[in-house]
């Protein structure tokens, strides 16, 4: 599941990080998954939006928001 390019609703300064990962379930709720949280725990899994400061923020280029976005709401991992 995904949100169509970097418009999340809400998000703040997730809706253009390069390290969001949009996830989403069976019942059809959507996250956003920090993957700077896999290599360090100072950054939240799932935060809390909308983030409106983060030291990890880092602009994703505008050609991007699709490679990252799995259409399955998988991350990529064994889940």
């Amino acid at each position: 599941m995904t949100w169509p390019g970097p418009a999340q609703p809400g998000a703040g300064l997730c809706s253009k990080c390069r390290h969001r990962r949009a996830v989403g379930n069976r019942r059809g709720s959507r996250f956003t998954l920090c993957m700077r949280s896999v290599e360090d725990p100072r950054f939240p899994r799932y935060p809390v939006l909308p983030v409106l400061h983060c030291s990890g923020y880092e602009e994703r280029p505008p050609d991007a928001w699709e490679a990252l976005d799995d259409p399955d709401g998988r991350t990529g991992r064994n889940g």
